[in-house]
């Protein structure tokens, strides 16, 4: 029979365990070290994330995870093709040091699905990440700078990115403005939306608007547990977005451009993403079983412009996750990234539809609407290796696990 004292101290050590598992992914996915900037002299992902690891493989009272989840597998599989194309890469040496970075992505990945394990503690998780996402957007707000009328902040992200990292956590902050949540909670989350709203329209992305888009649309128009109200008072809503936008400094003259594709150059320049996506699917064709390497499409685009005598011979990243992973590790790669993709829909529809806890629903509502958001974004981006991603896919095997396992009832 357990004795209380050492459920105490069980208890306690995995509230230790999971606290500086929640600060150090805060540096991971919220990056504070891009704008407090001394931070980075302490090296706080490297450092925490050692530690962290140390506490976890330490732990000898926490329960034995089981990690045959298909999303796991499917992570594990495609992290093996990672290593199997480090040897036919264009530059193994540039592949391995991109390997040896993604390491902590994995890393977090693993802990993840390991130590976040009851509902309550995903809630803190999902309130502290969508917090942070909207700390860096007011940052930015606040220091960064319009260069041709985009808002840009530090080195860490281009506008782009930064509309691609809000769009990928501003759907969670519905979880919290439900009546049933505190006060403060409840106004921080809607500042929150209001926050990453403005600033990702401001950056100029087009992919971040047609994501934002999309969400809104998933948001209000589809039946939900978490935004519980009329179509009249959603359509509303939109209407008000959209008047108040247009008081806001927004560059709405490159959104115009989505109008007309054929005449901006993404569309019909050597150097457009068009382009770029039929290099990336020559490189697919050409080495379908290896891709040309992690890391090394740019590498790639530069010999194929060589081949055909272009008359840019520029590198260039894909500008699309898709076509990034399936040229860089190839046709098997782009298969389980896929995958893994489709899996995340098909496990919070399996949630939405199944599961008998209102507040597991609602983060599985809004893991769907933000992961299409994401999933668009990334379309324009070459973020397939990006934390972003990894996270989406753990957090729908975590989700799971609590359907199944139980892990909603547990605090």
């Amino acid at each position: 029979m357990t004795k209380p004292k050492e459920i105490t101290e069980r208890q306690g050590k995995a509230g230790v365990l999971f606290t500086l598992f929640s600060i150090w992914t805060f540096f991971i996915i919220c990056r504070p070290q891009d704008y407090i900037v001394f931070l980075n002299k302490l090296r706080p992902s490297l450092v925490l994330g050692i530690i962290t690891l140390i506490l976890f493989m330490t732990n000898k009272n926490k329960n034995v995870i089981n990690y045959s989840n298909k999303q796991i597998k499917l992570y594990k599989y495609l992290i093996m093709i990672f290593i199997a194309c480090v040897p036919f890469s264009y530059y193994p040496r540039l592949s391995l040091n991109e390997l040896i970075l993604y390491s902590n992505v994995i890393l977090f990945f693993f802990l993840f699905y390991g130590i976040v394990d009851s509902l309550a503690g995903l809630r803190k998780i999902l309130f502290m990440y969508s917090l942070g996402a909207s700390l860096y957007a007011i940052y930015s707000l606040r220091v960064g700078n319009f260069s041709e009328e985009r808002l840009s902040f530090g080195t860490a992200f281009d506008p782009n990115d930064i509309a691609f990292f809000l769009i990928s956590f501003i759907t969670f902050n519905f979880i919290f403005i439900s009546g049933s949540n505190r006060t403060s909670v409840r106004f921080i989350s809607c500042a929150n939306i209001i926050i990453s709203a403005v600033v990702l329209l401001k950056t100029g992305s087009r992919g971040g608007l047609i994501s934002l888009i999309a969400v809104m649309i998933v948001l209000f128009f589809a039946s939900s547990h978490t935004l519980n109200i009329s179509f009249i008072k959603k359509a509303a809503l939109i209407i008000l977005v959209l008047i108040s936008v247009q008081f806001l400094n927004i560059n709405n003259e490159r959104f115009e451009t989505l109008l007309k594709p054929q005449n901006d150059y993404n569309y019909s320049d050597e150097t457009g993403r068009v382009s770029l996506w039929k290099i990336g699917l020559k490189m697919m064709a050409s080495r379908p079983l290896t891709g040309v390497g992690l890391d090394c499409f740019p590498e790639g685009v530069g010999r194929e412009r060589e081949k055909v005598n272009a008359n840019t011979l520029k590198w260039q990243t894909a500008h699309n996750s898709f076509v990034q992973i399936g040229a860089e590790t190839g046709i098997f790669g782009l298969i389980l990234f896929c995958l893994m993709s489709i899996n995340v829909f098909r496990i919070t529809g399996e949630i939405i539809y199944k599961s008998q806890c209102e507040d597991l629903i609602k983060v599985a509502e809004m893991t769907r609407a933000g992961y299409a958001g994401h999933l668009i974004s990334s379309m324009f981006l070459s973020q397939a290796l990006s934390v972003y991603w990894a996270f989406y896919i753990v957090l729908s095997a975590v989700l799971q696990r609590m359907l199944y396992d139980g892990g909603e009832r547990r605090e």
